[in-house]
């Protein structure tokens, strides 16, 4: 039921399905401590493909590949399979979606969202400065991140996933975020500004 919940295609529906994410999160805390884990980033896979929904990138984010969505992971992934499901059954508008993971952020090719594991917490500010001006939503659930100069956080707060946007860092990077993603998000600006 999760699933099916997370995943709705038409826009309308996918920010009730965001605001819907958050209450099933509260419900997954009676959950033993290794399925809530499990729950959190099976929700957190669900707000990055439903995020996608509400970005417009410009047609150059990812020149190589122009028919796929790219979703990457940098550092430890901790999606398991559910990034891969969503890749498998989902669409960006007409784009089939791809999943990319990068050990390094040497490794790093362009992609449309890039999630920054919690592994990567100590590098942060470096992947930030490095990709600030780069066609990329930059998102990460490490405390702080859209402060720092991400995009996009994804916190969790009374045992649910809040968003936080940091709409400045998505306007350097070339994005536009729709107000209705906007208005369900808290809005932050960078601690440090250029």
């Amino acid at each position: 039921m999760l699933r099916r919940t997370a995943l709705m295609l038409c826009p309308t529906a996918a920010v009730a399905g965001l605001i819907a994410l958050a209450a099933v999160f509260a419900m997954a805390g009676r959950a033993g401590a290794s399925e809530l884990v499990a729950r959190e980033y099976q929700i957190k896979a669900a707000f990055l493909y439903k995020a996608a929904l509400f970005v417009e990138w410009p047609a150059t984010a990812v020149p190589e590949t122009p028919d796929v969505f790219v979703i990457g992971v940098l550092g430890s992934d901790p999606f398991g399979t559910f990034l891969d499901e969503i890749a498998a059954t989902k669409k960006v508008g007409d784009k089939r979606i791809i999943v990319r993971r990068f050990e390094t952020l040497e490794a790093y090719t362009p992609c449309h969202i890039l999630f920054v594991a919690v592994s990567e917490h100590s590098r942060i500010a470096g992947v930030i400065e490095r990709l600030r001006d780069t066609p990329v939503l930059l998102v990460a659930d490490t405390k702080g991140f859209a402060q720092a100069g991400g995009a996009l956080g994804l916190v969790i707060e009374d045992n649910k996933v809040r968003l936080e946007v940091n709409p400045a860092a998505a306007e350097r990077a070339g994005l536009k975020i729709s107000s209705k993603l906007l208005r369900l998000a808290r809005l932050v600006k960078a601690t440090k500004e250029d």
